[in-house]
């Protein structure tokens, strides 16, 4: 082994690594939703892309990755851009300057001509983007390989399961704040939220690990042909579920149950929008007979209804309480809308949503707002639909691959079909929140995406890129 591959292989071999202590660290401070710790966050994910693209540097030309995957690149590779000239100032013509800037400017004010109405924002949110576009990049390179795809994915199960075990003990235990040195309470004292801050976000955060948990335990029924097999295997993992492996169901009760106890009503319908895509898919690519699906069904059902009686009164009461914040965020969307209409082009800034809707906010709304609670109008009003519609084509793109994916693939399926399912339920819960804009959660999918993407794939690995690095010498 000469110079360079070892260099290569440590490189590999330490990328890795630190990529899953990233993963293990991003939900712990707050879900990394303070500027400190975000800015960590970045540090390692910066630090894992830089070791993982040196110990990828003989995995092929970026030309033999897939199209989609080099079209969602060049489309996320368009809004860096965009971002980053929508804070920079005498680039772009001076019309596009935002109205309040150029009236300061007007005034005598010593202010930058920029179209983002606070450039400063819009570079601390490009950090972030750029963060979560790193992260994917990175589970997509170490995602190529089977066994680095499984241990991403039991990561996550394992940092979603510490969470929920650990929010259900703070809650019963009577603690007042997120952690045990805390005094103060916590702004939802009286629901499970980990070491979250929001309800909501964690209520996604623990979907995707729901997700996640659930392939792994049923992957076996994915390489069932026909009813009969289809029997043999649910009985198979049943009586491993009852012995030694019996750890991992009842970790997926327990998050169940945390995901309820947050009270989250976005949480649960978007929880519930990716379970009937997950089980959906996985019926197609089984294909059983139809007394298997209404057994199966039926234990889903009677499983489900029994952690919901358990742990779904507080759920159920908001679900039935939909006026609490309803009509405030139809005014917050109309609002939303007319900043839209004001500069549907260039948008208003990444990350100034906060501040625009000052200047658009009136009498019916009190409360702070600083999130339009609908992440696809949010960006609209941030990048101008031009932009907005490119990022989410890119995202689309992916999202098709993936569900090709799962039936191209004869194993590993469990990858692709996370994936789509847990793009069904981020994507449900942003009609009504901002659960994508938390670093935990966004770093969490964007780990699922790269690794369904990576694995969507009729092999493992592009045609004509050697072996992982480490494997060779094995």
């Amino acid at each position: 082994m000469g110079p360079l591959d070892s260099l290569v292989r440590t490189s590999d071999l330490w990328g890795w690594r630190l990529f899953i202590a990233t993963l293990v660290w991003a939900p712990i401070p707050y879900a990394s939703n303070r500027p400190w710790a975000w800015s960590i966050l970045g540090l390692l994910v910066g630090t894992a892309s830089v070791l993982t693209g040196v110990g990828h540097l003989r995995r092929g030309a970026p030309s033999r990755l897939p199209l989609p995957v080099l079209l969602a690149a060049g489309a996320g590779i368009v809004i860096l851009v965009w971002v980053g000239l929508q804070s920079l100032a005498g680039i772009l013509p001076p019309e596009w300057t935002h109205p309040v800037r150029r009236w300061a400017g007007e005034a005598g004010l010593p202010v930058s001509a920029t179209i983002s109405l606070s450039p400063e924002l819009t570079r601390d949110n490009l950090m972030r983007l750029l963060t979560y576009m790193l992260t994917f990049a990175v589970a997509f390179a170490h995602g190529l390989d089977g066994g680095r795809a499984r241990t991403l994915f039991r990561t996550i199960f394992v940092v979603a399961s510490i969470e929920a075990v650990y929010g259900l003990l703070v809650h019963f235990g009577g603690l007042p704040g997120t952690f045990p040195w805390e005094t103060a309470p916590k702004p939802y004292a009286d629901v499970v939220t980990g070491t979250f801050i929001n309800r909501n976000n964690f209520a996604t955060f623990l979907g995707i690990g729901i997700l996640v948990g659930l392939a792994l335990t049923l992957e076996d029924v994915t390489k069932a042909r026909g009813g009969s097999d289809l029997l043999r295997r649910l009985v198979a993992i049943g009586e491993q579920c009852l012995g030694k492996q019996g750890l991992r169901p009842a970790v997926l009760v327990a998050l169940f149950a945390a995901a309820l106890l947050t009270g989250s009503r976005g949480g649960f319908l978007s929880l519930v929008a990716g379970l009937l895509i997950f089980f959906f898919l996985g019926f197609l690519v089984v294909r059983p007979r139809w007394k298997s699906v209404l057994a199966s069904l039926l234990v889903i059902s009677v499983t489900g209804w029994g952690i919901f009686a358990l742990a779904g009164n507080l759920t159920w009461e908001r679900l039935l309480a939909t006026e609490e914040t309803g009509g405030n965020r139809i005014y917050v969307y109309e609002l939303a809308t007319e900043a839209v209409r004001a500069r549907p082009w260039t948008g208003h800034g990444y990350g100034t949503f906060a501040q625009v809707f000052h200047l658009y906010r009136d009498a019916r709304l009190s409360a702070l707002w600083d999130k339009a609670h609908n992440t696809y109008l949010e960006q609209a009003v941030e990048l101008g639909l031009p932009a907005t519609a490119t990022l989410y084509l890119g995202l689309a793109v992916l999202f098709l691959y993936m569900l090709t994916g799962i039936f191209r693939r004869r194993r590993n399926q469990i990858f692709p079909l996370v994936g789509v399912s847990a793009s069904v339920l981020v994507g449900t819960h942003a009609l009504v929140d901002f659960s994508l804009q938390i670093p935990a959660v966004a770093t969490a999918y964007a780990t699922v995406l790269g690794v369904g993407v990576a694995q969507a794939r009729r092999h493992g690995r592009p045609r004509g890129t050697p072996e992982p690095v480490h494997q060779r010498g094995s």
